[in-house]
């Protein structure tokens, strides 16, 4: 368990400074701004879609953040944390799907799509299309192998 722990600890250093990285990035993307698009409508989506990728990555590390603190300090949510984390079937779902490669995918491509937006129309809509045939690839993977086995 005290493995575990160690884990858990630099997985919290991890995820503090992505909550580091995440803030400076919207910061960054709020002060750096292209030139404006042939439509404004075009250009609040663009922003809209970069808050909300930022937003929603800000909660997911947050949430994993406070998750692993409240495990640390009580036994009893660590070892549940423990018996999620090291269950066979999840962990077989996982590979069947290729979930580990395809997060890494989906979450490049995610953030590709954010910083594109501030480049090009064109680009941050072939960028999302792509992000979101992938996000479809992979929850039809994670449901077909989760009633499978």
């Amino acid at each position: 368990m005290e493995q575990f722990k160690k884990k858990l600890l630099s997985r919290q250093i991890l995820l503090t400074s992505g909550l580091l990285c995440s803030c400076s990035a919207i910061m960054f993307s709020r002060y750096f701004v292209k030139e404006p698009s042939s439509s404004e409508h075009l250009q609040g989506f663009i922003e809209g879609f970069q808050v909300g990728i930022a937003l929603g990555l800000l909660g997911f590390l947050i949430f994993f953040l406070v998750r692993n603190v409240m495990a640390m300090s009580n036994p009893e949510r660590l070892k549940k944390l423990y018996i999620s984390e090291t269950d066979e079937r999840k962990r077989f779902i996982m590979q069947k799907s290729g979930s580990v490669g395809m997060n890494i995918v989906m979450y490049g491509l995610a953030v590709r799509t954010a910083v594109s937006g501030n480049i090009n129309d064109i680009v941050f809509f072939t960028l999302l299309g792509a992000c979101l045939f992938v996000a479809l690839i992979r929850g039809f993977l994670k449901f077909y192998y989760r009633t499978k086995f």
